[in-house]
């Protein structure tokens, strides 16, 4: 929290639910962070008042606040010197710093409207920093707040990444029990009946009897199937606790050479793993799918997109951060490109001459998602009209394969079908686009100037060096500046944010692409030909042009982007439904939805500033 911002937001994920007043608290960071003997002590004095509109509830520089007021319902104006500062809406707050530091308000409060309002006395909160949860959120600055909350995913539904999960993730179903008694074949036929590979004897204690008994220790040695199963069982049942990870596990396995593993909840058998199981799990690793692509056959490319989800379901869920989640599906889409194009060079031979092909955009700067269009050029040496032709089949072998494998056609044609020449005429189209005076054509075509070469033996690098020629030109950088203001954050007055009458909102557009913009900008300034953007704004720091804490937040800004849109596609994965950019802001939970707002605003905040220092503002006029 900011001393100037006597606000913050709370939105119940499940709007449609009536909450009373101590769970609509509850759901509002900070205080789902107490525990409950400590937030019980504090909605004991919790008062719920009615104020009527046009009155006045803080004055500027009047007597500190009170009271921590939240609001239920209705909307209150904050303003300084009678100019409209922010409205404060129904599940925001107001008065923070003025209660926490026993300070004059900032701001004068109005009621615009009748107002339902949950009030804390003074001395309550101020109690409440005493909790270190408590006081750290209210307490530290945006970009670590954010950095907080990118490392809470949602998970729900979602396989957990093999190395971090529980091995009783792994125990699909429960126990097959036979009685002690039992004979070899009756085993048998429940393994066949049950479909599975080992079974359980209720001796004591119990044992177990798996495939590989049957095949070694009785058809091997002569025996039908009428001996007791117990004497070729194994017991007791090496066991591993529930919440032993599944590399260990697999460790335990491969030290034991076993190929069954009991799982134990409170001492008790509860399952048993099989090394297939293992192998299952294994199955949406990066380095299994990375294999796997890699040889893939032609038909294969169809089941691609659940590969690639259940890999990215797993890393999420596991803790892994959004951007080394984007840097992962970037390293598998190369591999899939290049076993696109040897597929391709099976059907048509070999090239015609030198070529490179260039991935752009996001999956150039790897911040790929599955969700990213396909975004491809060609560059090749001069050729004739046959190897021409050659070139555009190559291209649409490729394109129509990463579309069966879940990527999507550019919808604006960026791809190497449109998009291919010599580096003779590529090097005349950057010039052309850099010199051009149109500011909307500039920001359309500067994807081209986010590519990375993936494939090919053509040297490529004199088109970056086109860029980097012009960087000292004052005229392109307001241009490139004004391009960079293309796409805004979705704020309304007094930083509302803006969502579309269906509630929702576009991250890629009014999040992500304001700061992908904002990187491409300050990397050009300063003479920088690296991609991914977070490393341009580290260099825009060293450089001289972003401020460090600007940089923090707007790398941290982009870091929750990404992790609500993966896990925006997952959900929209999961359950089989037309994945999209959009979330709706009521199905974010109250922490998610007031950082949300905070991160639009200091994007919003940043890129104007950035803006106006370069001359953005003089080119758009």
């Amino acid at each position: 929290m900011t001393g100037c911002d006597e606000r913050t937001t709370v939105a119940s994920p499940r709007a449609h639910e009536v909450l009373g007043p101590e769970d609509f608290l509850r759901a509002l960071a900070p205080f789902d962070q107490l525990d409950d003997e400590v937030f019980a002590d504090a909605v004991a004095s919790l008062e719920v008042i009615y104020i009527p509109a046009g009155t006045r509830i803080l004055q500027r520089d009047g007597e500190p606040s009170a009271y921590l007021h939240v609001i239920r319902k209705g909307t209150a104006l904050l303003s300084r010197d009678g100019i409209p500062a922010l409205n404060a809406e129904a599940g925001e707050w107001f008065g923070l710093p003025s209660v926490l530091y026993e300070t004059q308000p900032e701001f004068d409060v109005d009621a615009l409207d009748d107002l339902l309002v949950y009030r804390l006395p003074a001395e309550v909160i101020r109690r409440l920093t005493g909790s270190p949860d408590f006081a750290a959120v209210v307490s530290r600055g945006l970009a670590s707040r954010l950095r907080a909350t990118s490392r809470v995913s949602d998970s729900d539904g979602a396989p957990v990444a093999v190395a971090m999960a529980a091995v009783s993730t792994l125990v699909r179903r429960p126990l097959v029990i036979l009685p002690a008694e039992v004979d070899v074949g009756e085993i048998a036929r429940t393994m066949r009946a049950e479909r599975v590979s080992s079974v359980v004897l209720s001796t004591d204690p119990p044992a177990i009897v798996t495939t590989l008994d049957l095949r070694d220790r009785v058809l091997a040695a002569g025996h039908g199937p009428q001996i007791p199963g117990s004497s070729v069982a194994s017991s007791p049942i090496l066991s591993v606790d529930e919440g032993t990870s599944i590399t260990e596990a697999r460790v335990t396995m491969l030290e034991r050479s076993m190929h069954h593993l009991g799982v134990e909840r409170d001492g008790q058998l509860i399952g048993i793993v099989s090394t297939g199981d293992l192998l299952r799990a294994d199955a949406s690793s990066p380095f299994h799918v990375q294999r796997d692509l890699a040889t893939a056959s032609r038909e294969a490319f169809a089941s691609v997109p659940d590969q690639l989800h259940a890999t990215i379901a797993g890393l999420l869920s596991g803790g892994l951060s959004p951007l080394e989640v984007t840097r992962t599906v970037s390293m598998l889409t190369d591999v899939l490109v290049r076993r696109a194009m040897s597929l391709a060079m099976e059907e048509l031979g070999p090239a015609p001459c030198a070529y490179a092909w260039l991935t752009l955009g996001s999956d150039a700067r790897r911040e790929q998602t599955l969700l990213s269009d396909q975004d491809h050029a060609l560059v090749h040496e001069a050729t004739d009209d046959a190897g021409a032709a050659w070139f555009h089949a190559f291209a649409t072998d490729i394109t129509d394969l990463l579309a069966v494998a879940g990527l999507p056609r550019c919808p604006g044609g960026v791809m190497a079908t449109n998009w291919s020449g010599t580096l003779e005429t590529w090097r005349h189209r950057y010039l052309r686009w850099i010199t051009a005076p149109d500011v909307q054509a500039l920001y359309e075509t500067s994807i081209f100037f986010d590519h990375r070469v993936i494939a090919g033996d053509l040297e490529v690098g004199e088109l970056d060096e086109v860029v980097r020629h012009h960087r000292s030109d004052g005229v392109l950088l307001a241009r490139l500046a004004a391009a960079a203001g293309t796409s805004r954050p979705p704020l309304g007055l007094f930083h509302r944010v803006r969502s579309t009458a269906d509630g929702t909102v576009d991250l890629k557009a009014g999040g992500i692409n304001p700061i992908v913009a904002l990187g491409r900008l300050l990397a050009f300034e300063a003479g920088s030909s690296l991609r991914p953007t977070t490393d341009r704004l580290e260099v825009a720091v060293e450089h001289g042009g972003l401020a460090r804490d600007a940089a923090e937040e707007l790398t941290e800004a982009f870091r929750f982007f990404q992790q609500l849109r993966l896990e925006a596609h997952q959900r929209a994965w999961r359950q089989r439904t037309e994945p999209t950019n959009r979330i709706v802001l009521e199905e974010l939970t109250p922490t998610r939805r007031r950082h949300l707002k905070e991160a639009f605003v200091a994007v919003g905040r940043i890129q104007q500033s950035t803006i106006q220092r370069l001359g953005g503002e003089e080119v758009s006029r």
